[in-house]
């Protein structure tokens, strides 16, 4: 199941008494500590959740709310457990019924507990957008490596190598061969040797250059790191970029032995930072159609409407924005209670993730933001979005 399905799935799950979720993340740096501080973590957020539930109200609910989360103590201990799989790991439980989902991912989370009556997702959709698939082509004098890369892990998909004659080619050093036939110096037909041997090594890798840029598009890669020799990534990617769309990075990084778990973890920081330049121009683009009144929104009030209508292609919002606005039976979403259709709703203090959910159930995008992209929402109340129309 894709962790969209996932995500789809989880946000089927409701319960009126709530339904809670916690996420932690583990990366190996953490796990080396001596005294760990995610379970520390989750322990006081779990703590301070059941004192707002006490001081809220009603006492039945929180009666309900205390024996659910002890009788998690199993549950929560194996999430927490370094040895278990995943740098990111999830539990959703609801209050009132039997129901646990646990999920775990090579992207971590930052620790939270939340108790809504569906799903806290947010973390899941960032997750979602920086973990998307994307290809790794590795070009050395031996052959090309091609991965994709999906959610923070890496698998293989060819390796192929650079034969002439059906051979393998390898550089051999030493003196040249005697061949008393051929009246040219050793040295000159050693010379003419390498020169035909590059360029049958430059046809190889635009050929492989192009099988890559195929498999791109069939697999919907938009973003593809290039990684090796400098003077073969070059006419790789002169010979790929024309054929598709997505975000090509070049690095001299050597991953021509290198197994596809520490391509994977070197990966990370590079797909990262592609990442934030998107978001960057997502957020610019949203901006520009909105001045030049085009199909693009700007604050929460002008998005909401968008999204109450249909229109929103990409939602864009801030990953720390946090909002408080009126949500109708039907679904729509207001800022306040000053919208006729909004008098009748109930407050919704968690409008962000209901403005996700409502991108969600509308086959829109739900971009989180941070760093750049996020400073430029900053005078528009940390929202925008790309319309369809």
């Amino acid at each position: 199941m894709s962790l969209l399905d996932t995500i789809l799935e989880l946000l089927d799950l409701r319960d009126d008494v709530g339904l809670l979720s916690v996420y932690v993340g583990i990366t190996p740096e953490r796990a080396a500590e001596p005294k760990p501080g995610w379970p520390i973590a989750i322990r006081n957020q779990l703590r301070d959740l059941r004192q707002r539930v006490r001081d809220e109200g009603p006492h039945q609910r929180f009666v309900a709310v205390n024996e659910r989360i002890d009788a998690l103590n199993g549950e929560l201990t194996r999430l927490l457990d370094a040895s278990r799989h995943g740098r990111g790991r999830a539990l959703f439980a609801t209050v009132t019924r039997d129901r646990v989902e646990t999920l775990s991912m090579q992207i971590p989370f930052r620790e939270r507990v939340i108790l809504d009556r569906t799903a806290y997702v947010r973390p899941l959709i960032t997750a979602l957008d920086e973990g998307r698939a994307a290809g790794i082509a590795v070009v050395h004098r031996r052959g090309t490596r091609l991965l994709e890369w999906n959610l923070g892990e890496c698998q293989e998909l060819t390796s192929e190598e650079f034969t002439i004659g059906g051979r393998l080619w390898r550089k051999k050093s030493g003196p040249a061969p005697a061949q008393p036939l051929d009246a040219r110096p050793g040295g000159q037909r050693r010379d003419e040797f390498e020169e035909r041997v590059h360029e049958n090594l430059l046809r190889f890798v635009r050929e492989r250059a192009r099988d890559v840029a195929d498999e791109a598009n069939s697999r919907g890669w938009d973003r593809l790191i290039l990684a090796g020799d400098p003077r073969l990534t070059k006419p790789f990617a002169e010979e790929l970029h024309p054929a598709g769309g997505e975000q090509l990075e070049v690095t001299d990084l050597s991953w021509e032995d290198e197994a596809p778990n520490v391509i994977a973890e070197q990966a990370w920081d590079i797909f990262r930072t592609l990442r934030t330049a998107r978001a960057r121009r997502l957020v610019e683009d949203a901006r520009d159609r909105t001045l030049s009144g085009g199909a693009g929104a700007l604050g929460l009030r002008d998005v909401l409407d968008s999204l109450n209508e249909g229109r929103v292609d990409v939602l864009l919002v801030d990953a720390d924005a946090s909002f408080r606005g009126y949500r109708t039976d039907d679904g729509l979403l207001y800022a306040d209670a000053t919208h006729p259709a909004a008098r009748d709703g109930v407050q919704e203090p968690l409008l962000v993730e209901r403005m996700i959910e409502r991108a969600l159930d509308t086959s829109a995008n739900a971009v989180p933001v941070e760093a750049e992209a996020a400073e430029l929402l900053r005078d528009h109340d940390g929202v925008a979005a790309v319309l369809r129309w």
